[in-house]
């Protein structure tokens, strides 16, 4: 009686000690202001049965630690939509998989010269060439960079990412087996024509069924029915992925994908979000219980040695895979130190090939674990001096216009020409790349410049003063100017000029009172307000209209920058894991 009545409490004490060693991860990581992944890795080696014994590997870890693994991938599914694969086919198609292919190489030529079977080589390799999506999302939101080019693209590298990971961890799983070549070879088979199987249900589910189901959950405006649908939709698609062979993430996934297509996604993803934070934690504290701190001390020489190689190699793959996708030299070094960090996927690679095969030496995977820890706890400092140097390579160019047959967009349309690169100018040059329409932009404040240019901009050194520079650019007419840094006196004293060498080009600027609006506006400038975020979005709008951009895209557009603006804007992210790639 005794033992089924101590039962439940020794099934729960686990839990507990995950829940009280994740919190004070969790505080310790905001103090020492370091990813909150380093936290829990630490925390989980110092409370496992190596240190202080206070916790040991069982069943029960082992499931909260998967459930994190799934709610992770659920929420990477939340942003990932075929519009935006369409829209960014670009970067999905060319950027992202150059990046992944030269990074990953490396490690799997070394990996497999250390003495492993070319498959499992080959799965940590591809691992190893994986980028931290929680510490990346994090840094881009501290340095609003989600609106940039630079920012977009690595979004787009890492959505790329998170889904060949999903394929990364079935390829892992089948690992587990004894058979031969073939074997595994007819296993990848299967698993990928069920895989792909389980997309076209997902995106059919997406399209027919989750809207009207949350739509009548909302309806009802009971939020606890709301909240277990929404957990049932989660598990209940990880449970099928993995009764049909394929791992539990994958399910998780897909419901992702599903939900991310309806208008209920935002809510989907508040309702989850404590959830995938504590589980996620634990999945990082469970990985740091199997790690042994004696002989992490004992080989911290090679742990560093390492850690350096992954943040090098990286670096200068990720570098080489930019200049392939045409990028600059200082958008170039930006992206491949931001990039440059282990991933939390390499984790949860290791710990499928440790639990379901005996090819990994507890040596290798105790180095391997502590160099990712590492490498996520530098990855700030390391994203940092990657911007430094970026802009110091910028700033070379300080004063130098390129050729005009650079700096003049491909096409037939005449270009737009933005002066100044401010945070309204930066918006409507993403409002026209969106929407494909040829613009040049030039800024002659160094800073500005050497700014934009660093985060991925096409940005000449010019100045607005100068009309002869506007038609060398754009030719005799071009189809629309937009001051971006606006002056009063130096427009006012421009007006005449402009009208009369560009009579039917119209001008757009965008201010910060009603006074100066009235100014412009009475110089024949077509002035916004700015009173919405993000800023200049009214003017970016107007500028897609008076260029012949429909309605209805039009509003699309302005409410995906509101939704990018307000996940990107600057929060206190303490103790929480962020996932967001949007």
């Amino acid at each position: 009686m005794a033992d089924a009545a101590t039962a439940p409490v020794d099934a729960l004490i686990p839990a507990m000690t995950l829940l009280a060693a994740g919190g004070a991860a969790a505080l310790a990581s905001k103090a020492l202001k370091l990813s909150p992944i380093v936290g829990y890795l630490a925390v989980g080696i110092l409370i496992g049965p190596h240190v202080f014994g206070l916790i040991e590997e069982s069943s029960t870890t082992h499931l909260l630690a998967e459930l994190g693994v799934v709610f992770l991938l659920f929420d990477i599914g939340l942003h990932v939509s075929l519009r935006e694969l369409r829209e960014r086919r670009r970067d999905l198609m060319g950027l992202a998989p150059a990046h992944l292919v030269l990074t990953s190489v490396p490690f799997t030529i070394a990996l497999t010269m250390f003495g492993l079977d070319w498959p499992i080589a080959l799965a940590l390799g591809i691992s190893f060439g994986l980028s931290s999506t929680a510490v990346v999302s994090r840094v881009m939101v501290e340095r609003g960079l989600g609106s940039c080019p630079l920012g977009r693209s690595t979004t787009h590298v890492l959505i790329f990412q998170d889904i060949v990971a999903i394929f990364l961890l079935i390829f892992a799983n089948s690992l587990g087996g004894d058979g031969d070549g073939m074997q595994l070879a007819m296993t990848l088979a299967k698993a990928a024509g069920v895989a792909i199987l389980a997309f076209g249900v997902a995106f059919a589910a997406g399209h027919y069924l989750m809207g009207p189901v949350l739509r009548g959950l909302a309806q009802t405006r009971n939020q606890e029915a709301f909240t277990a649908v929404t957990l049932l939709l989660v598990l209940g698609a990880a449970s099928a992925t993995a009764y049909l062979g394929l791992s539990l993430t994958l399910g998780a996934f897909l419901a992702g994908l599903a939900v991310s297509g309806t208008a209920f996604r935002h809510q989907v993803q508040m309702e989850t979000g404590p959830f995938r934070g504590l589980l996620l934690s634990f999945f990082f504290m469970s990985v740091g219980l199997s790690v042994d701190l004696g002989v992490l001390i004992n080989r911290w020489p090679i742990v560093l040695a390492v850690t350096l190689a992954i943040l090098v190699v990286k670096t200068l793959t990720g570098f080489a895979a930019a200049r392939l996708n045409k990028w600059s030299n200082p958008g170039s070094i930006q992206l491949s130190f931001l990039l440059a960090q282990g991933s939390e996927f390499t984790l949860v690679v290791l710990s499928i090939l440790v639990m379901t095969t005996d090819a990994v030496p507890a040596a290798l995977d105790t180095i391997a674990v502590a160099s990712i820890a590492l490498s996520l706890a530098i990855a700030p400092f390391w994203a940092a001096g990657g911007m430094k140097l970026s802009r110091k390579i910028a700033n070379m160019f300080k004063g130098q216009t390129r050729p005009v047959n650079e700096i003049t967009p491909i096409g037939p349309d005449r270009p737009v020409i933005i002066f100044g690169m401010t945070p309204a100018g930066r918006l409507a040059a993403d409002a026209l790349a969106d929407h494909n329409i040829p613009h040049v932009c030039l800024d002659a404040e160094p800073e500005r410049f050497v700014s934009a240019i660093a985060d991925g901009y096409k940005v000449s050194f010019g100045n607005a003063a100068n009309l002869r520079l506007v038609e060398a650019v754009a030719g005799p007419n071009p189809r629309a100017v937009v001051i971006g840094a606006p002056r009063y006196e130096v427009s006012r004293d421009l007006t005449p000029a402009a009208q009369r060498e560009f009579p039917d080009t119209p001008r757009f600027v965008s201010v910060d009172n009603e006074a100066d609006r009235r100014r412009f506006a009475n110089l024949g400038m077509r002035a916004w307000l700015a009173m919405g975020e993000p800023k200049g979005i009214e003017m970016a709008a107007d500028i897609l209209r008076q260029l012949g951009v429909e309605e209805e895209k039009v509003a699309d557009w302005m409410s995906r920058e509101a939704d990018l603006f307000e996940v990107q804007e600057p929060k206190d992210l303490g103790e929480k894991v962020e996932t967001e790639a949007a």
